[in-house]
Order: structure tokens, then sequence, then C-alpha cells
């Protein structure tokens, strides 16, 4: 019998990097932040932010301000490695070109084998935002449907009047789930696929900047799964589906795009805006805006995604394979 990863594990502890020379990086692509054998887009994404604000230390550049990520081919749990090669260094931004890979790895120089085919890809523009100046204007934009307040004090509590304490039905068949706690309105979504989510991790860790590539990922399935019924018992919502069955939600493309920044030592809440425009034909599209406590928006994402049957998940693994 399979050993269950253990869960809930602090974010911080397992996406580091170890550098192994001037453009290639060990990562660690940990059993508890997979959903079944797959390890989670996100927690990938912020492996990657990683590895760029450790390549541009030295550049006093150590914040993600946009990424676009493009997963190619399914990843596993285990070793990988991540090739950087400098697109262009600026003295106020650079842009990174990433890969990671986990075919054709070798313990010496180059470490990744030539014919070795990446896994992600993604291009990541780091800056010092805390150094950043100039126009600010005010746009008048606001959010359609405001979600209610919160007292973040009750809301730990289960008291507060207008949230809850989220606990899906695939918390004890994913595991990963259970490395952060989700909490949604009371009165239900404002919409079948517009849902409004206060987040924070269980293990006394703050978010930080590193971590908006995990955040960003992790409420899109969500807007498939309200589609479930609530237990094998009660009855499908209009246009669902049964209650067994079981999906997996690979990420095609993903994009983050940076507004602020953080206080150093990070946030504990963070509120998330998660929305789909359509889900037709196994694929949707999400866009994802996340707030802190106080309603400024930190970040924007946008997502390519696919609903597929679990099956696909657990498929056994081929040369040069696609998602």
């Amino acid at each position: 019998m399979a050993t269950k990863p253990k869960v809930p594990i602090p974010l911080g502890e397992v996406a580091k990097a170890h550098k192994l020379s001037n453009s290639v990086y060990e990562v660690d692509l940990v059993p508890s932040y997979c959903v079944g054998t797959v390890p989670n887009g996100g927690f990938v994404a912020t492996l990657f932010s990683v590895v760029a604000s450790q390549h541009l230390a030295s550049r006093n550049q150590p914040h993600t301000l946009a990424a676009h990520w493009s997963f190619l081919n399914r990843t596993a749990a285990g070793k990988a490695y991540i090739r950087v090669i400098e697109s262009k260094l600026g003295r106020a931004s650079s842009v990174l070109h990433l890969s990671l890979h986990q075919d054709g790895l070798t313990p010496q120089e180059p470490f990744i084998a030539p014919e070795s085919q990446p896994k992600v890809v993604a291009y990541i523009t780091n800056t010092n935002l805390a150094d950043e100046s100039g126009v600010t204007l005010p746009t008048g934009w606001s959010l359609d449907h405001p979600p209610p307040k919160v007292d973040l004090e009750k809301l730990v509590s289960g008291t507060d009047p207008n949230w809850e304490r989220l606990i899906h039905p695939l918390t004890k068949a994913v595991p990963m789930l259970n490395n952060l706690e989700y909490y949604h309105q009371r009165s239900g979504h404002v919409l079948p696929t517009t849902h409004d989510y206060w987040i924070r991790l269980p293990c006394d860790e703050n978010f930080t900047l590193a971590s908006l590539g995990y955040v960003a990922d992790v409420g899109p399935p969500l807007l498939i799964e309200s589609f479930r019924p609530a237990s094998v018992d009660a009855p499908i919502p209009p246009g669902g589906f049964a209650y067994k069955k079981a999906f997996w939600y690979p990420t095609l493309t993903m994009t983050l795009d940076v507004r602020r920044t953080m206080p150093p030592e990070g946030l504990p809440w963070l509120r998330l805006r998660v929305a789909a425009k359509e889900v037709l034909n196994g694929r949707y599209d999400a866009e994802v805006l996340i707030f802190d406590e106080a309603g400024r928006l930190l970040a924007l994402s946008n997502h390519v995604a696919m609903a597929l049957d679990i099956s696909r998940n657990y498929a056994e693994r081929r040369p040069k394979e696609k998602i």
C-alpha cells in the first residue's frame, strides 16, 4: 500500500532551490504538493519564482513582477532541475527564460542532457517592488458583486456571520488540499462560476511574494468542483455531475501580474476572487484576483485549464508525452 504524503506541510519548507551551477538549480517536487501522481502546477510555479529570486539576488531584483508559464508535459514527484537563460538583464528589471527538466539529469556539468525535453517553461520578469515609483491614477474599478465583510478572528473560531470554513468532499482523497485553509460565503457563491474565498496557510506560516504562484492556482479547480454534490446522497446541482465522478484539472498556461509588494514578514490572510466565463468540452478559463486584508489588489492571474478524467493523471507515462 502506498504511503500517504505528509500534510499539512509548510510551503516555505519545501519551496527551495539548490544552485548547481551558474544556470542550473535543483528543486524537489514533493508528494505533499501532488494531486494524484502529478505535482500541483501552482507549487511548480512558486519553485520557478524561488529560482528567479535566487538567481537575481546579486542584482537586487528579488521580486517576480510578471510571469507566464506553459505546462508542456506531466511532471512527477521527485528531483527536478530548472535551467535559467538570461534573456535580458537590466538595471530596474530583468527577464529570465526558465525550463524544468526531469529526464536526462546528470550529476555533473552540464547537469541536463541536450536531448532532455522540458516539462514546464516560463518567462519571468523580476524587479525590486520596494523601489517602484511612477504615475498612479484612480481608475474607479471595483468588483462586481463585492463579497461581504469579514471578522478574521471570528472566522477562525467559526462564528463569523458571513463566512465559514470550506470542508471539501475531496479533502481525504486529495491530501494536498490540507495544505491550505479555505473559507467561503455562508450564503453561497454569487454566480455558479464566480467564487470568493479567504485563505490562510495552516502551519502558522505567512504568504510571501514567492508563494503567489501557488496561491494563483488553488482556486480554479473549485469552480468545477462546486458542481459536485456535497455527499453521495445529495442531489446533483443543476448542470453538475455525480458525487463519485473524479476529475484532474491540469493547467495549460498561467500568468501572474504582481501589483504591489508585501511586508517583509508576509501576510497571514489573502482573499481570492476566482471566476470563469465558460466551461466547454473539458476546457475552461479562470481569472484569479488576489487581495490583501485591506482589500488592496496584490496580483492578477489568468489560466487556460482542463477538466480531464482522473485516469489521465495516473496513466502510464510515455516518452515525449503531452498533457
